[in-house]
C-alpha cells in the first residue's frame, strides 16, 4: 500500500512540476534576458511532465514504458536553458537598468 501511495505521490508532484516549465518559460520570454527561443524550448518539458503524470496516474501500466519517451524532449529543454546559462548568462545591459534601485 506504502508503495503504491508513493507511485500515486510521485504523478502528483510530477504534475506540479510539469506546470512550473509553462509559467517559468512565460517569464523567460517576456523578461528580455534570455533570448526568447530558450524560453520557447522550456515549454517542452512541461508537456513533457504534465503528460508523463497523467499517464502515471491514468495508466501505471503504460507509463513505464511512456517514460524514457518522454525523458529525452524534458531534457532538450531543461539543457538548453542550464547550457545558456553557463555559457552566456544573462544580458547585463539589460539587466542593471533594471536592478538599479528608485
Amino acid at each position: 500500500m506504502a508503495v503504491q501511495a508513493h507511485a500515486d505521490g510521485f504523478g502528483i508532484a510530477l504534475f506540479l512540476f510539469g506546470c512550473f516549465f509553462p509559467v517559468a518559460a512565460y517569464l523567460i520570454i517576456r523578461s528580455g534576458y534570455i533570448p526568447r527561443t530558450i524560453g520557447f524550448l522550456y515549454l517542452i518539458p512541461g508537456a513533457s511532465y504534465i503528460s508523463s503524470s497523467l499517464a502515471l496516474i491514468l495508466a501505471p501500466d503504460f507509463a513505464g514504458r511512456y517514460y524514457f519517451a518522454m525523458a529525452g524532449p524534458a531534457v532538450i529543454g531543461e539543457l538548453s536553458l542550464a547550457l545558456w546559462l553557463l555559457v552566456k548568462g544573462v544580458d547585463v545591459s539589460k539587466w542593471k537598468p533594471r536592478a538599479a534601485p528608485g
